[in-house]
């Protein structure tokens, strides 16, 4: 079973746990925003039911909203437009003595897929290009987070995670072609292309000398796969409010 099904089994079931226990218990029940995500072109919501006394699940919702980011590639500043959709599941236990509050572990499961097309500009040959490229990362992992959350007269959530290493299987391929023009590659502009893309690759941490990098010198096009283990870091913040 494909780990995206899995992970979507999991939070589904997650999420009907806590709308059950929040129905039938009324005990503490957070939404959360966390706003910084909106940079890697999602909109992340969330809740945290605190079921019992220093204990709590999370779900998190990444919903992709398309946003803009530069990129440079061969020596020129591009654009593309990226989005992404996530999914998070945590169980978390607070170390102090006050309840949902305070120094807290949480280890969690989480989904994530990113997409990203534009055209990224360069030169072939001290001749034009205009690669029409498209990116897709699909990542399931499980980690787990040291964070502290502050509550701000008893309604408002300060949620600040700043240690959270991970592990993910990951999958991440590319696809980049020519549209300058309708002539076919030379031998030296389709060397040329696979060598900036080898280079570009390089300022991609962990795994980007061991991108794997394929053209097609009759479709003008440059290909890069890589399917493995990736290492992660998780940190950032979520403000919220008590129901």
């Amino acid at each position: 079973m494909p780990a995206s099904t899995i992970m979507k089994k999991i939070s589904v079931l997650l999420l009907t746990i806590i709308l059950f226990q929040f129905a039938h218990a009324q005990k503490n029940f957070f939404v959360k925003w966390a706003p910084a995500s909106l940079a890697a072109g999602k909109l992340t919501v969330g809740s945290e039911f605190n079921f019992k006394k220093k204990q709590s699940v999370e779900l998190f919702v990444g919903i992709p909203v398309p946003t803009n980011k530069e990129f440079d590639y061969d020596g020129n500043t591009s654009e593309l437009e990226s989005k992404a959709f996530s999914i998070l599941a945590g169980y978390r236990y607070y170390l102090g003595k006050r309840n949902a509050s305070g120094l807290y572990i949480e280890p969690y499961v989480k989904y994530l897929k990113h997409e990203a097309n534009g055209v990224l500009v360069g030169d072939l040959d001290n001749g034009p290009a205009r690669f029409a490229t498209v990116t897709e990362y699909k990542g399931f992992g499980v980690g787990a987070q040291l964070g502290v959350q502050f509550i701000i007269a008893k309604k408002i959530s300060f949620d600040l995670f700043f240690l959270g290493p991970e592990a993910n299987s990951a999958k991440f391929s590319s696809r980049s072609t020519d549209v300058a023009d309708a002539l076919p590659w030379t031998f030296i502009e389709a060397n040329e292309a696979e060598n900036n893309v080898k280079d570009a690759m390089q300022d991609i941490p962990i795994i980007g000398d061991k991108m794997e990098v394929t053209v097609s010198q009759a479709q003008k096009t440059v290909f890069t796969k890589y399917d493995g283990f990736l290492p992660g870091f998780r940190f950032g913040a979520s403000i919220g409010i008590r129901l």
